[in-house]
């Protein structure tokens, strides 16, 4: 007999948790509520598609309705989940057309509740043209704004992946693009000054004017009440339109006994459950287990989140050998010319954690010299000074091959927490047309051991 089962919230965690469920076993009566109208959409193509890249911004759904009621699920759209008694095991919905309530009781709850972007109570907030990224209603909006010639100039609050990869794509539409931020430097939580410094001196060069380490005061508007410049504590600028992308909160309010880290992520353990018997968290509602502290934190990914929602599906399957044990965070963004990705902590970011770290940086090309088309790539490894335990990485590829996916196995390393002198040892090819006999991650770790032969005097 199978398990009545709720699911609160159906993106990418909610979508990748009942396919997973009624794929494995069809013996669970599974009832899904999500407040939007539509499921599984992309939001990382929104920039794509502003820019002209994604031509049809539909193409960034990859699942809906129809499929997961064909494997056997009741699924209510435009319906928000406004209460959960954990004691009594029931959830309350409300139809957003209707104002209908339901109540359903569950045997387990799967909590996919998401985020949702951070706003500003500042002066003029709520002038027209200013919005936040997130859904697919955004982007079919910002794609319409991209092409409306009276939007002359576009202003990004944020200089993190969205908001960089929003300047870039306005910039590519012929707008005049102010990218903002409060913090002095761009991605300052993926990145070390090694990669942030060549990424800003790119946007620049691109005629976006980078305004860093700005406070956001307010916006000035027109008599028709449109945005027409934003100000902040480092001047004001034009802006026609505005998008802020500052962060996200995580939705988790409906569980307030749960355990929850400070920004109110739910701390899960490796099978995504919570402290609350029979309740499970996965997506950006959650906060797991990071591989290099140890401790909670909450790295807000689609790919943790569809991991997320294989592991409670089996786990509720009784397919306990599928775990998420620990994460590091992989991420990577491809912006003006800069294809980089990191997983685990930055030096920064593990210096403010704690840990006594130390790096080694090598920039090289990618190919022996003598094959005469070379790359440059750059990587920056993170570890422990006393053990030589790797726990962050970074890598820059600067060209039209990237090599940015040799940040799998640092992120394996990193979870099996792998010294460097291991990592050395790792078998991999060399082969003139791809790669050097020391590649650039061999010759950053021979490096960190004082052997510096491989470099040109």
């Amino acid at each position: 007999m199978g398990n009545k089962i709720v699911v609160v919230g159906i993106n990418h965690a909610g979508t990748s948790a009942i396919r997973t469920l009624l794929s494995q076993s069809k013996d669970h009566e599974l009832v899904a509520f999500d407040r939007n109208d539509n499921i599984s959409f992309l939001g990382c193509g929104i920039a794509l598609s502003v820019s002209g890249v994604v031509e049809t911004v539909k193409d960034l759904f990859y699942s809906d309705c129809n499929e997961l009621e064909s494997l056997g699920a009741e699924v209510h759209m435009s319906t928000e989940v406004v209460k959960i008694d954990i004691d009594k095991k029931e959830v309350t919905a409300r139809e957003l057309t209707t104002g209908i309530e339901r109540v359903v009781g569950y045997d387990k709850l799967i909590y996919a509740a998401g985020s949702w972007p951070i706003d500003f109570n500042v002066e003029n907030k709520d002038l027209e043209n200013i919005y936040v990224c997130k859904l697919f209603q955004h982007a079919v909006t910002l794609i319409e704004k991209a092409n409306e010639p009276e939007i002359e100039s576009v202003a990004v609050v944020g200089a993190g992946y969205i908001g960089i990869e929003l300047a870039e794509a306005y910039h590519l539409k012929g707008k005049k693009v102010t990218l903002i931020d409060l913090q002095d430097r761009v991605v300052p939580a993926y990145f070390d000054t090694e990669f942030t410094d060549r990424l800003q001196s790119d946007i620049k060069k691109a005629g976006v004017e980078l305004v860093l380490g700005a406070r956001l005061t307010g916006y000035v508007g027109d008599e028709d009440g449109n945005v027409k410049q934003i100000v902040t504590d480092r001047g004001s600028f034009d802006a026609d339109l505005v998008i802020q992308c500052v962060g996200f909160r995580p939705n988790t309010e409906l569980l307030p006994t749960a355990e929850k880290l400070k920004n109110g992520s739910i701390k899960v353990d490796s099978t995504m459950q919570t402290s609350i018997p029979d309740v499970y968290a996965i997506g950006d509602s959650a906060a797991m287990i990071h591989a290099v502290t140890g401790t909670h934190r909450h790295v807000a990914l689609a790919t943790n989140a569809v991991k997320g929602g294989v592991v409670v599906a089996s786990q509720i399957n009784g397919v306990d050998a599928v775990r998420l044990e620990n994460v590091s965070g992989t991420n990577a963004i491809c912006v003006f010319d800069n294809k980089l990705a990191s997983t685990g902590l930055s030096e920064t970011a593990a210096k403010d954690a704690g840990l006594n770290v130390v790096s080694s940086y090598y920039l090289d090309n990618d190919r022996p010299e003598f094959m005469n088309a070379t790359e440059e790539v750059g990587v920056k490894l993170v570890f422990e000074r006393d053990s030589l335990r790797l726990v962050g990485a970074q890598i820059g590829s600067y060209g039209e091959t990237s090599h940015t996916e040799c940040i799998f196995y640092l992120s394996l390393a990193i979870q099996k927490k792998m010294t460097l002198t291991e990592l050395a040892m790792t078998d991999v090819y060399f082969l003139p047309h791809f790669n050097k006999p020391f590649n650039f991650i061999i010759s950053a770790i021979l490096q960190a051991l004082g052997l510096n032969y491989m470099k040109k005097a």
